[in-house]
């Protein structure tokens, strides 16, 4: 199963809306746009895998996790670009 993460993203966003839209207009079935999301999700999941060269690796000593955020507090940390 393929990461829903990236739905809220504008381009995530714009899908659902125009989906939505279409659902709406009866153009097409709420099954067909599921199996479009699902596309969608395993497409992009593909594409960030594959494409996608630059990382990024930090050290840090603690991090808190609140809600829907996360602090990480590095103490003698570095970064590498």
């Amino acid at each position: 199963m393929a990461y829903q993460l990236y739905r809220n993203t504008t381009l995530g966003n714009s899908l659902q809306e125009s989906l939505d839209e279409l659902i709406q207009s009866r153009q097409i079935t709420p099954q067909l746009a599921l199996q479009v999301l699902l596309q969608f999700d395993k497409a992009i999941n593909s594409a960030l895998a594959q494409r996608v060269r630059n990382r990024v690796n930090f050290r840090g000593a603690n991090y808190m996790y609140t809600g829907t955020n996360a602090r990480f507090i590095a103490r003698r940390g570095g970064s590498r670009l």
